[in-house]
């Protein structure tokens, strides 16, 4: 998608289009941040039917209306799913929702926070405090600088998830969606390691899921989708891409795990819920079809 603030006749708006002449329009209240960092325009906005926004070239990144749909999904699945997460590795993420959340995971010990651009994270501390504020917290680690480069010098570190938490593949997060990446994310996980990555919807650009389906195919012993439902996405949803290390590791997990995850943190969750999560896995008829070709 690509997009731009406007103004008309005395409103503000956002406007992001797509290809197939899709589009997507926010009126906004106000324009609270504007600012033009070395990767990308930084914006900051306070809509109407959505709350406050982060906007990355004109398009939405972060919005308090389904933010948490987002976040808690692409943070908790993995970190349940895996038998005993310790080290987490976050490429990208600079606005805090998903280390927030993966800090609900009392077995998480460490998380490295790796995000290209400062400009997202100071922006973040300033309008979205209820998320990055997660970066005080003594266990998480953040190094402004290139994801990409992060992970090639870092083989020597066992992470149990690595969480690509990427805009779409075209700027600055473009080095994210390639063989070499996901090739050397394989090399720094655990034996049951989980890697995953945003994979577009498949109504809106249904070729990224099929080439991310099949890259993750090849590179881990399995490719699993899930879905979040996202108001502010084209389509109003989005595919993540897990890659397994060990398959085994999960169909083999005692339930008691998630169980007691659930116990302790179902009223601190706005999105995702215990039968949600046991269905997670399960695909609509349309994507399956889709990733079979």
């Amino acid at each position: 998608m690509q997009g731009s603030i406007k103004y008309d006749d005395g409103k503000v708006y956002l406007e992001e289009v797509g290809p197939k002449h899709t589009s997507v329009r926010y009126e906004l209240k106000e324009v609270l941040h504007s600012k033009r960092s070395p990767f990308q325009l930084v914006e900051i906005a306070d809509s109407i039917d959505y709350g406050r926004m982060l906007i990355l070239d004109g398009c939405v990144n972060v919005c308090e209306r389904d933010e948490s749909n987002y976040h808690e999904m692409i943070a908790h699945v993995p970190a349940l799913l895996h038998p005993n997460p310790v080290s987490v590795l976050v490429i990208g993420g600079g606005d805090g929702g998903t280390v927030r959340e993966l800090l609900k995971h009392d077995t998480i010990r460490h998380i490295d926070v790796v995000d290209i651009d400062e400009e997202v994270v100071t922006s973040c501390q300033k309008y979205f405090p209820y998320l990055a504020t997660s970066f005080d917290d003594p266990r998480v680690v953040l190094h402004c600088e290139d994801g990409v480069e992060f992970v090639r010098h870092s083989r020597s570190s066992r992470y149990s998830l690595v969480i690509v938490d990427s805009s779409d593949p075209i700027g600055p997060a473009e080095g994210l969606f390639t063989r070499e990446f996901y090739e050397t994310c394989r090399a720094i996980l655990d034996e049951n390691g989980i890697v995953v990555a945003q994979s577009e919807s498949p109504y809106v650009y249904p070729e990224v899921l099929q080439q991310v389906y099949s890259l993750f195919s090849e590179i881990f012993s399995t490719a699993l989708p899930y879905r979040i439902v996202m108001p502010t996405y084209p389509s109003g949803q989005i595919y993540m891409m897990m890659g397994l290390m060990n398959f085994q590791s999960i169909t083999d997990q005692n339930t008691s795990h998630s169980r007691n995850f659930f116990n302790s943190h179902t009223k601190y969750l706005s999105y995702l819920t215990p039968h949600l999560f046991e269905s997670v896995l399960n695909l609509p008829g349309d994507v399956l079809r889709l990733l079979k070709k």
